[in-house]
């Protein structure tokens, strides 16, 4: 009987932490948003910030897009670069491309030094 208490306990708990970190990318990113680094080496940190390889795109730190997060990977979530109030042409050219719309990135995450 302990033994099942103990176990309820620690899914209960568990289950609220994970439920606390997909409720802030939830409301971030939206309902069902799925994890968009493209693979374990996609977000590299730098003494500037983190680039993204799949995106081919730097982010420096004090960029709002930059969510700091107790988790112990990065997380992407990207927006189309082509928006609604864009003329035809432009939004045609931009259909494809993705734009960073938050990356959360762990606390812990050294920054690497530039190598020479």
């Amino acid at each position: 009987m302990k033994t099942n208490f103990a176990v309820a306990t620690a899914l209960a708990f568990l289950s609220a932490s994970v439920a606390c970190a997909d409720s802030r990318i939830e409301t971030l990113c939206g309902v069902g948003h799925l994890n968009e680094v493209a693979a374990a080496d996609d977000v590299v940190s730098n003494p500037d910030g983190f680039y993204i390889r799949s995106l081919q795109t730097q982010i420096s730190y004090g960029d709002p897009r930059i969510v700091q997060t107790n988790g112990s990977s990065f997380h992407l979530c990207t927006a189309s670069a082509a928006t609604p109030d864009m003329d035809i042409n432009k939004a045609l050219l931009l259909v494809n491309e993705r734009r960073v719309k938050y990356l959360f990135a762990p606390i812990n995450c050294p920054k690497q030094s530039p190598t020479s």
